[in-house]
C-alpha cells in the first residue's frame, strides 16, 4: 500500500507553508506527487445584495477589487510553492507524474471551493489542510468538513510548524468507533513505514478497551505496536490525545473524524472540533 497523489488546497496565506511542508514530509516515504491547488472564487460573489440596488459602477468596482485580490493571492501561493519546493529540493512539473522522488505541480481552477475539492479529492489518496480556525471563511470550513465526511478521503491536518517528518513515529487514538477504524486502515501506508507505533485509549466513564484488539489486527499486517490507556481526568479527550502524542515525540496522530453527528459535535464540542482547531502535530483523520 502507498500514497501516490496528495492534494493541498492553497490560498496565498501564511498557513500554506504548514500544509505544504506537511504534504512534502508525508509524500517523502512514498515518492508521491503533491498537487497544490488554488481555487479562484467568482468575484461576482463579493457583490452584496440588499434592498437598495447598487449602481453599475460600484458593482464593477467591487468585482474588480475582488479580482485583484484573487490575483495577488494566486501570485503569493505560486511564490510560496516555488520557494518551498526549492528549499526541499523538489522538482516542479507541469502535471502529475510518478518519479523516483517527490514531485510537485501547481493547478488553478475557478470553482466554488467545497465543490472543487469534492471533485479533485476523489482521485487523490490524501488531502492536506492547514489548521482550521473558527475565524476562517465558512467556505474553508465547509470544504474541510465536506472532504472529510462526504468524499471519503483521508485528511491530513497540519500543525502550525514545519515538520521534519510525518509518520516516522505514530500515535493512534482509538475509541472503537467506525470512524477510528476507518482512520486506522487509511493510515496503513504510514503505519507500514513507521519506526514506532503506539495505541492510545482514553477513559471517559466507560473503558474503551486497552487497544489489544487493534494490536492483534496490526500484527496480521506484520506491525508491532505498544498500547497505553490514558486517564481523562477533567480534560477533553482530544486534549489528552494531542498532549500525549506531542509530548511523547510522535510526529503523527491518527484519529477518527466526526465519529458522532457533525452537528452534534459542533454544538457540544466534540473531539474532532478540538483537534481541528488545536493540532500540535499533524493529524490523519477519516470519517
Amino acid at each position: 500500500m502507498s500514497f501516490v497523489k496528495i492534494l493541498v488546497p492553497v490560498a496565498g496565506i501564511a498557513r500554506d507553508r504548514f500544509a505544504l511542508a506537511t504534504a512534502f514530509a508525508a509524500a517523502k516515504p512514498f515518492g508521491a506527487h503533491v498537487v497544490a491547488m488554488f481555487v479562484h472564487a467568482d468575484p461576482r460573489e463579493n457583490v452584496p445584495y440588499g434592498e437598495l440596488p447598487l449602481s453599475p459602477d460600484i458593482v464593477q468596482d467591487l468585482i474588480d477589487t475582488a479580482a485583484d485580490l484573487e490575483k495577488a493571492s494566486s501570485k503569493a501561493a505560486r511564490s510560496t510553492l516555488a520557494s518551498m519546493a526549492a528549499d526541499a529540493g523538489l522538482r516542479i512539473v507541469s502535471k502529475p507524474e510518478k518519479a523516483a522522488a517527490v514531485t510537485v505541480s501547481y493547478e488553478e481552477i475557478r470553482e466554488h471551493l467545497p465543490r472543487a475539492l469534492d471533485k479533485a479529492a476523489r482521485l487523490c489518496d490524501l488531502v492536506v489542510f492547514p489548521p482550521i480556525r473558527e475565524t476562517d471563511d465558512p467556505e474553508v470550513q465547509d470544504a474541510f468538513i465536506r472532504t472529510l465526511t462526504k468524499v471519503g478521503r483521508p485528511v491530513l491536518l497540519s500543525a502550525e510548524h514545519l515538520p521534519e517528518s510525518v509518520g516516522r513515529s505514530i500515535a493512534i487514538g482509538w475509541d472503537g468507533s467506525i470512524a477510528s477504524a476507518h482512520a486506522l486502515t487509511a493510515a496503513l501506508p504510514f503505519l507500514q513505514a513507521a519506526e514506532k507505533i503506539e495505541i492510545l485509549t482514553v477513559q471517559n466513564g466507560t473503558l474503551p478497551g486497552n487497544g489489544s484488539d487493534v494490536a492483534a489486527y496490526l500484527a496480521l499486517h506484520g506491525l508491532k505496536c505498544e498500547t497505553r490507556n490514558l486517564p481523562r481526568g477533567d480534560a477533553l479527550t482530544a486534549e489528552v490525545l494531542l498532549d500525549t502524542a506531542a509530548n511523547q515525540g510522535f510526529d503523527l496522530l491518527v484519529a477518527g473524524g466526526y465519529g458522532h453527528s457533525q452537528i452534534v459535535e459542533s454544538i457540544f464540542g466534540g473531539v474532532t472540533e478540538h483537534i481541528v482547531s488545536h493540532p500540535k502535530i499533524p493529524v490523519l483523520m477519516m470519517h
